[in-house]
C-alpha cells in the first residue's frame, strides 16, 4: 500500500510541474520546420477510416493526424511519422501532432520484446517537450494525454527506467478509469502494461499474471461497443494470443484487418490467433495478403520522406519475412511441404546480412528444419549449407544431418552428428548470439535429446527413446511464448509415436491430447490421436480423430502413417 501512495504521489506531483515546458534548443526544432512547403507523406488509400476527433483546425492537418494514428496503432512507425510531421507542418501550433510523434517514436511490448533501446536519438523526448510548448493549445483531454506521455520521457524526473514506465503505466491507467469509452486511451494503457510484461503476460499453466485481466477488460470493454478501433483489437491479440483461452481474441482477429487494409502487420495480426486455434488456411491466407498489401504500400509511399528515427523500425519495407515465417509455419502443420519450403526458401534468400549472427539465423535454420520434418533426407544430404557459423547454425544443421542419416540407413553417421550437436549444446558460448525468444542453449539442448531419441529407436532401445523425447518435452514446456514457435516441430510428435510403438497406448493418448491442447487441429497429433484411440479399442472416437485428420490434411501434399515421418 505505501508503494502504491508513493506512486500517486509521485505522479500527481509530475503531472503538475511538467506543465512548465523547457525551452527548445537548436536541435529540438522539429523536422517539419526546417522542411518549408516540402510534403512529408502521402495520403495513403486504404489506411483505414478511423478517426480521433482533436483540437486541430486544419481540415488537412486531421486527415494526416488520423493516418498517423492508425499506423502507430498498426505498429508502421516511420510511416506514422511521417504522417504526423507532415499534420504538424500542416497546423504548426497544434500539439496532438507532436504528441503523435512522440508516441509513435517511443517504445512498445515488440520493442521491449526485442531488447531494442528506447528512443535511441531522442527524438520522442524531443517531440513531447514541443507538445508541452504548445499544450494550452489542446482541449482538457488532450492536456491530459500530452502530460501523461510526458512522463514517459521525463528521465530528468524519473531516472530509473523501471520506475518511469511504472509512473506511465499508473498515469495512463487512471486516465483509464475517467474515460473507460475512450478507445486510444484504452489502447495506451494497454500498451504501457504491455512494454512493462514484454510478452509475458500469462504462466506456463494459463494464468494471468500482474495486470492481465484488468487490461484485457479495458479492451474488451470497447470490443463490445462495436468500436472498430487499430490499436484495441491489434494489442488485444498480443495479450490474449499466449493464453490457454485464444479464441477469447477471435473476434479482433476477424475485426482487425479491415481497421487498417493497406497495413501489411495489420492484415497479418490475425494469423496470431488463427494459429492458436488451428485455423491454418486462414493463418496462411492472411500473410499472403500481408504481403500484397505491402507491395501496394511501396507503391503508393514511394520515395517519399521516410523518418525512421524511432525505437521500433518495423514498416511495409522489412515486415514480409515475418509474413512469410507464418505461412512456413502454418504450412507444415497442414503437411503442405511445397507451400512450407518455398516460405522458409524466401525467407532464408532475403536475410539482412547485419542479421545473419542474430535473429535471421532462425530463417537459415528454417529450411532444414522443413525438410527434416518432411522427411526430405537426400535434400539435406546433398547440402552444403553456407551460414554464419554460429553455435545455433552448427547445432541445428547437426540435427538436420543426424536425422538424415539415419533415414538413409546409416547410424554411425547420425551417432557423429549427435556426439557434435550435444558438445554444441554444452559448450559456454552457446548463447553468444540471440537467436529468439528461447535461449539458443535450450533449444539446442531440446534437439540433442531429440536426436538422441531417434538415435535410440534406431537402435532398438524404446525405453531410453522415451525418456529423452520426455526430457526434449520438459524443455520445450519451458520454452518462451513467441509464434511461430522457437522449436519447429513439437516433441510431443516423437514421444508419442515411441509409447505408440511401445505398446503404452494410453500414455501415447495423453501425449497426443495435451499437444492439441495448445497445438489445435495439428494434422500430425490428429493422426496420432486416432491411433491411439484405435489401439484401446475406442472405435467410435478413433473415427472422430480420423475425420478431423482428413479434414486437416486436406491442404497436404505428403502421406505419413505417424504423428513423424
Amino acid at each position: 500500500m505505501q508503494d502504491k501512495c508513493k506512486w500517486l504521489i509521485v505522479l500527481t506531483l509530475l503531472l503538475t510541474a511538467c506543465t512548465e515546458s523547457e525551452p527548445e534548443t537548436l536541435d529540438e526544432r522539429p523536422l517539419e520546420a526546417t522542411q518549408g512547403e516540402q510534403v512529408l507523406a502521402p495520403i495513403v488509400p486504404g489506411s483505414g477510416t478511423y478517426s480521433r476527433p482533436t483540437s486541430i483546425t486544419v481540415s488537412e492537418a486531421q486527415d494526416f493526424f488520423d493516418q498517423g494514428l492508425r499506423l502507430a496503432w498498426g505498429f508502421y512507425f516511420p510511416e506514422s511519422i511521417a504522417s504526423y510531421q507532415e499534420a504538424a507542418r500542416l497546423d504548426p501550433d497544434n500539439p496532438m501532432p507532436h504528441w503523435g510523434q512522440a508516441h509513435a517514436m517511443g517504445p512498445n511490448p515488440n520493442s521491449r520484446y526485442a531488447m531494442m533501446p528506447d528512443d535511441p536519438q531522442g527524438e520522442g523526448r524531443k517531440a513531447i517537450k514541443r507538445a508541452m510548448k504548445l499544450i494550452e493549445n489542446a482541449d482538457p483531454l488532450e492536456k491530459e494525454i500530452i502530460r501523461a506521455m510526458y512522463v514517459l520521457y521525463d528521465k530528468a524526473g524519473i531516472p530509473d527506467n523501471h520506475a518511469r514506465d511504472r509512473a506511465y503505466l499508473a498515469a495512463m491507467r487512471q486516465l483509464n478509469k475517467t474515460h473507460p469509452d475512450d478507445p486510444d486511451i484504452a489502447a495506451l494503457y494497454a500498451a504501457a502494461y504491455m512494454s512493462i510484461g514484454k510478452w509475458d503476460y500469462w504462466d506456463k499453466d494459463g494464468n494471468p499474471k500482474d495486470e492481465t485481466l484488468p487490461v484485457a477488460e479495458a479492451l474488451e470493454h470497447i470490443i463490445r461497443q462495436n468500436k472498430s478501433h487499430p490499436g484495441v483489437l491489434h494489442l488485444h491479440i498480443h495479450l490474449i494470443e499466449a493464453s490457454l483461452e485464444p479464441e477469447r481474441a477471435l473476434v479482433s482477429a476477424d475485426a482487425l484487418e479491415a481497421t487498417l487494409p493497406i497495413g501489411g502487420h495489420v492484415v497479418h495480426m490475425p494469423a496470431h490467433i488463427y494459429v492458436r486455434v488451428g485455423q491454418y488456411q486462414k493463418a496462411i491466407d492472411s500473410n499472403v495478403r500481408s504481403q500484397e498489401v505491402d507491395k501496394k504500400f511501396a507503391e503508393i509511399w514511394g520515395e517519399n520522406h521516410f523518418p525512421n528515427i524511432g525505437t521500433y523500425p518495423l514498416s511495409h519495407k522489412i515486415h514480409s519475412g515475418h509474413a512469410l515465417d507464418f505461412i512456413r509455419y502454418s504450412a507444415t502443420v497442414q503437411g503442405n511441404y511445397a507451400v512450407a519450403i518455398d516460405a522458409a526458401n524466401r525467407v532464408a534468400e532475403n536475410i539482412h546480412p547485419e542479421h545473419m549472427i542474430s535473429r535471421g539465423q532462425k530463417g537459415t535454420a528454417a529450411v532444414w528444419l522443413v525438410q527434416k520434418i518432411f522427411g526430405k533426407w537426400d535434400d539435406i544430404l546433398a547440402m552444403e549449407p553456407a551460414h554464419s557459423n554460429t553455435p545455433y547454425l552448427n547445432g541445428i544443421w547437426a540435427y538436420a544431418k543426424g536425422s538424415a542419416h539415419l533415414g538413409k540407413g546409416d547410424l554411425a553417421a547420425a551417432k557423429a552428428q549427435l556426439t557434435i550437436l550435444k558438445g554444441i549444446a554444452d559448450a559456454p558460448n552457446a548463447d553468444e548470439y540471440r537467436v529468439g525468444a528461447t535461449p539458443a542453449s535450450a533449444v539446442l539442448r531440446l534437439a540433442a535429446h531429440g536426436l538422441k531419441g531417434e538415435v535410440q529407436m534406431a537402435e532398438g532401445d524404446l525405453a531410453g527413446a522415451i525418456a529423452s523425447f520426455e526430457s526434449g518435452v520438459a524443455i520445450e514446456d519451458q520454452n518462451n511464448y513467441t509464434e511461430p514457435p522457437d522449436w519447429a516441430q513439437p516433441m510431443r510428435h516423437y514421444l508419442g509415436a515411441a509409447l505408440l510403438k511401445a505398446g503404452e497406448v494410453m500414455k501415447a493418448e495423453e501425449v497426443y491430447r495435451r499437444d492439441l491442447r495448445w497445438n489445435q487441429n495439428n494434422g500430425w497429433s490428429l493422426l496420432g490421436m486416432h491411433q491411439a484411440l484405435k489401439a484401446q479399442g475406442k472405435l467410435d472416437e478413433a473415427q472422430l480423430y480420423y475425420d478431423k485428420w482428413q479434414e486437416a490434411w486436406v491442404y497436404a501434399d505428403t502421406e505419413i502413417t505417424g504423428s513423424h515421418l
